[in-house]
């Protein structure tokens, strides 16, 4: 979660990153399942309750299967939080806005991948259905 918030933080620096205000935000939680952890992040659903839920076209599912919060438009209402059956969505109420996981987009990995020094977070690629016209 820290390399998650360093990673999206204005200096990307693990110092520099803590006096920034406001604070970075991760965009995966870890929590625990049965006394084991567990990484909860955007599962980017094919119909996502989330979107629909956003009632200012802040959220967007892209042709490669992301869906991607935008903290532009994003207004603080957080009609996406309630509306995500995964809990995959974090508050950011001091800015108030929402944040998901955006895959780390333009980076060769994400950054809870690694950071895992376990080796225990792999990514995989998601397969997009190519739908015929």
């Amino acid at each position: 979660m820290i390399e998650c918030a360093v990673r999206h933080s204005q200096s990307q620096d693990m110092v520099l990153s803590s006096f920034e205000d406001p604070a970075p935000v991760p965009r995966i939680q870890i929590n625990f399942r049965k006394d084991k952890p567990h990484a909860t992040y955007c599962q980017n659903c094919k119909k996502p309750k989330c979107r629909d839920s956003c009632e200012y076209g802040a959220i967007t599912k892209f042709e490669d299967g992301n869906v991607i919060i935008d903290q532009e438009k994003c207004t603080g209402c957080w009609a996406c939080i309630d509306a995500c059956p995964f809990g995959a969505i974090t508050k950011e109420p001091e800015m108030a806005v929402a944040f998901n996981c955006d895959d780390c987009k333009g980076y060769d990995d994400m950054a809870c991948v690694e950071a895992c020094k376990t080796v225990a977070l792999h990514y995989v690629e998601k397969k997009v259905a190519v739908v015929a016209e």
